[in-house]
């Protein structure tokens, strides 16, 4: 297992914060944050990649796959995040798998935009886009 979920976020963070609300991205699963918009993004599944590793028992490659979910008080706000999101996580070669409005069983006055990401990764850390 090539762990980088730390890395990555904190790749994002400077760019992702400011347009969230002040403390609204996280690294967590939050069903009902506390102010709008936020970002929550986390490591789903992290397998390793047995097409190209060598013969030793240690990872050379892993795939990845991130969800992420948007929050904000109206679609458009939602979308606009999103968009915004999505520009850099594809600049860190990370293919969208999905992505949809999901309803939000704990605010049902807040949009909830959820997409999936794939990316693989090298032990040094190299992000390569998967096809």
């Amino acid at each position: 297992m090539i762990d980088v979920e730390n890395d990555i976020f904190n790749r994002l963070y400077d760019d992702v914060a400011p347009i969230c609300a002040k403390n609204c991205f996280r690294i967590v699963s939050t069903p009902a944050p506390t102010a709008f918009p936020a970002v929550t993004m986390f490591e789903m599944d992290n397998k390793t990649d047995t097409t190209m590793n060598s013969n030793t028992l240690d990872d050379d490659y892993a795939i990845l796959t991130y969800e992420t979910h948007v929050y904000a008080q109206t679609k458009q706000k939602a979308r606009a995040v999103f968009a915004e999101l999505d520009r850099l996580l594809q600049r860190l070669n990370m293919s969208r798998l999905s992505g949809d409005f999901s309803p939000n069983n704990a605010n049902t006055k807040v949009f909830e935009y959820v997409a999936r990401y794939r990316v693989k990764v090298d032990q040094n850390g190299v992000l390569y886009r998967v096809r």
